[in-house]
Order: structure tokens, then sequence, then C-alpha cells
């Protein structure tokens, strides 16, 4: 779902392939091996992040009307609880706090003591696929019941919560693989 634009596109060598992918697709999004731009750039992917969320939520409330409408009894409980996920992940997105780490206070993340940042990168990648793909599964499911194609709603709300509680786990593994960051400078 991520890749790069073109080939024309001017990226640096130096950049790992699943960074060129990220700064490719979000705007703002330079990485995190710089200081000076890291925290745009974590800014930058919760904003992507967010505004993936934002169209989710929104066609997530028109499934729980049209599953109101259908009088579909047995899809309403899960059905919120994935719209309690969906509302989790955009305030997690929008106020991720990473308390003490230093991951944005010094100069070199990597390195002996440091971290992997393609590890972050793919992270970065998969959330962004991940959320992209339950918007287009909510999506799915909207037209089904728009259809009232009926059969499969409720293995199909079940999997949006599968989607919805990886979404949000993939999420949290990324922030607190920042928020543990520590590295001590003698």
């Amino acid at each position: 779902m991520f890749r790069k634009k073109k080939d024309t596109d001017f990226i640096p060598e130096e950049k790992s392939e699943a960074l060129k992918i990220l700064t490719a697709n979000i705007p703002g999004y330079l990485g995190y091996r710089n200081l000076d731009i890291r925290r745009d750039s974590d800014i930058a992917f919760r904003t992507k992040l967010v505004n993936l969320v934002r169209d989710t939520r929104d066609a997530m409330s028109q499934v729980q009307e049209l599953l109101i409408h259908s009088q579909l009894l047995t899809c309403w409980g899960p059905a919120g609880i994935v719209s309690k996920k969906i509302e989790d992940l955009r305030k997690e997105a929008t106020n991720t706090d990473y308390k003490y780490s230093t991951f944005f206070d010094i100069k070199d993340v990597e390195g002996d003591n440091g971290i992997d940042l393609s590890i972050v990168y793919i992270l970065e990648i998969e959330i962004l696929d991940n959320a992209e793909e339950f918007k287009d599964r909510i999506f799915e499911v909207k037209t089904n019941l728009e259809e009232m194609m009926l059969d499969t709603v409720q293995d199909n709300i079940t999997g949006l919560m599968t989607l919805s509680n990886n979404l949000f786990g993939r999420f949290h593994e990324r922030n607190e693989l920042m928020r543990a960051f520590e590295k001590m400078k003698l």
C-alpha cells in the first residue's frame, strides 16, 4: 500500500528501503536519524495515522447506524468495541507521551547502545498498511450493509475486531520501543 512514488524522486542512497517508502508517502517525514528533524518526523507519522483513523471512525459510525437499521442485534456490541478501539487509537496517536525517553533528546540513537531505526521504520509501514486495510474492510462492511448483504456481517465485524486489535497493538509496540529508549552518556 505504501510504496515509493517514482524512481525519479530524489532520495539519498544511505536511506533504507523502508525509510524511502515512508518519506515518499508522508509529507514532512524524514526519519529519526537526525536529532533536528526527529520530532517533526514523529509528528508527521502520527498525523498521517490520525487522518486515516478519522476516515475509519466516520465509516465505522455509518456501519453502526446501518447495523441498528438492519436490526442485527448480535453485531451491536462487537461494533461498539471496534469503535472504542478506533477512538483509543486516535487519542493515543494524537496525544502520545513518551514519558522519560531520551529518544528525542540525544544526537545519536543508533550505534552500540542505541536501536536499529529500520525496526521503527518497518513498524511504521506495517501500522500504516494495517490502518489502510482496516479502513478498506470497514468500507466493505458498510457497502455490504447498504446492499443488504447481511449473511456475512457478523463474521465481518469479528474480523474488524481482530484488525482493530492488531493495529492498536502494533502502534503500542512502536510507542513502547520509543518510550523504552534510554541511553547513558558518561
